[in-house]
C-alpha cells in the first residue's frame, strides 16, 4: 500500500511539473559587435538574473544563444565578451509561453534599451486562449481581482452573480479549472494582484495536460520573487 501512494504521489508531482513547465518563457537572441555592425561576437557568455540565482547561456559561433524554462516576470540579460565592454539590458518583460527575442549590441555604453519581440509559442490545432500579458494586468482597475481580470476580457468567460464563480461559453458552475504556477486550485481570489505574472483561459480544445472538463482552464502565473523584489525596492 505504501509503494502505491509513493507511485501515485510521484506521478501526481511529475504531472504538475509539466503543466508548469509548459507556462514558462525564453530569452533568445543575437550579439553583435556594435549596434550599426552585422559581425556577431561567438561564445559571449549571456546570464539573467533571477530570484534563485544567474542563469547563464554561452553564445554559439553565430553569436546566438538562448535562456529558457523562466517563470514570467521582468528580468536583466547581462552580456560579457573578452575585448567589449560589459552590457546590461534591464526591464525584459516575459508573459507566460512566451519567447522574447533581445539583441545585444556590444560595445555601446549599456544604455540602448532591448528589442522585445514578443512571439507566442504556437499550440498545435489552434486551440482558443484568451491571454492577458503582464503590462496589460498592470493597468488593469482589476488588477486586484484575478477572476475579474479573466471576466473583463473576453465575453465567452462570465461570473455568476453573487458568487466568484467563473463560466465558459455557457458552461455549468463549477465545471472550469484553474491552476496557479502549475497546481490545480479551487478558486485563484487568495493571488494578491501584485503578484499576477500572467494569465490565459482555455475556451474551447481544452489540452489534454489539464485532465478531463468542459468547463474551461484558467491558468495564472505568479511574478517571481526577484519580480517582488524589485517593484518594492523602487517603490521605498
Amino acid at each position: 500500500m505504501k509503494i502505491k501512494v509513493i507511485i501515485t504521489t510521484a506521478i501526481v508531482l511529475f504531472a504538475n511539473l509539466l503543466i508548469a513547465q509548459v507556462n514558462l518563457a525564453t530569452i533568445s537572441g543575437i550579439v553583435y559587435d556594435g549596434e550599426d555592425s552585422t559581425e556577431v561576437i561567438p561564445y559571449a557568455k549571456v546570464w539573467i538574473e533571477t530570484e534563485s540565482g544567474n542563469r547563464f547561456s554561452i553564445a554559439d559561433e553565430k553569436g546566438h544563444y538562448k535562456i529558457d524554462a523562466l517563470k514570467p516576470g521582468t528580468y536583466n540579460l547581462n552580456v560579457r565578451s573578452l575585448g567589449y565592454d560589459n552590457l546590461t539590458i534591464t526591464g525584459i518583460a516575459l508573459n507566460p509561453s512566451g519567447i522574447v527575442t533581445v539583441n545585444a549590441y556590444c560595445g555601446m555604453d549599456g544604455a540602448l534599451p532591448p528589442v522585445n519581440v514578443y512571439v507566442p509559442i504556437l499550440i498545435p490545432g489552434d486551440i482558443p486562449k484568451i491571454e492577458i500579458r503582464l503590462e496589460d494586468i498592470e493597468h488593469s482597475p482589476y488588477i486586484q481581482s484575478p477572476m475579474d481580470l479573466v471576466v473583463t476580457v473576453n465575453s465567452d468567460v462570465q461570473m455568476v452573480e453573487g458568487t466568484s464563480e467563473i463560466i465558459i461559453r455557457g458552461s455549468r458552475p463549477g465545471d472550469a479549472i484553474y491552476y496557479v504556477d502549475g497546481i490545480k486550485m479551487n478558486n485563484m481570489s487568495s493571488v494578491p494582484g501584485a503578484a499576477i505574472g500572467g494569465l490565459e483561459a482555455y475556451t474551447g480544445g481544452i489540452p489534454a495536460k489539464y485532465g478531463d472538463t468542459t468547463g474551461g482552464v484558467i491558468v495564472l502565473e505568479t511574478k517571481s520573487y526577484f519580480d517582488l523584489y524589485n517593484a518594492w525596492k523602487y517603490s521605498h
